[in-house]
């Protein structure tokens, strides 16, 4: 954030990055709150061509839906394990902009970020669903 601070200045300011060092700084964790296992997605930036005349093109707009639901069955299977799980966006654009966080999760060269998840015990749970108003629903044949 310090890097975005010095090199985008009006985008760390829209983003409150300046608060957030401030925070970091006096001891609180405000990016991963704590949690004790981050849960990063990446894989190669290139998918290689696959046989059978399917397209790399498609296979390049496809995988970033492919690492997103992955993620989101371990945010479903976190809850079914008494865990809990958040997503980590500050974490996915940092490791994607900023060289150094590249290669402080140890991701290959050539790889990309594609979703990162915090993990751990959740501090507060939930007895039931909030109150939902009714759904209006019109069926149609």
């Amino acid at each position: 954030m310090r890097w975005v601070i010095e090199t985008m200045p009006e985008r760390a300011s829209e983003l409150h990055f300046e608060r957030r060092v401030k925070r970091w700084e006096s001891g609180a964790d405000g990016i991963l709150r704590g949690a004790p296992v981050l849960i990063v997605a990446h894989g190669e930036k290139e998918v290689p061509a696959l046989p059978h005349g399917f397209s790399p093109e498609l296979d390049n707009v496809a995988a970033p839906l492919d690492y997103a639901i992955a993620l989101s069955y371990l945010e479903l299977a976190a809850a079914g394990l008494g865990l809990g799980a958040c997503w980590a966006g500050y974490v996915y654009k940092a490791a994607n902009i900023f060289p150094p966080m590249h290669e402080a999760l140890g991701l290959p060269v050539g790889h990309q970020c594609f979703g990162a998840m915090m993990v751990g015990y959740a501090k507060y749970t939930y007895r039931r669903i909030p109150p939902r108003n009714a759904p209006a629903i019109t069926w149609r044949l």
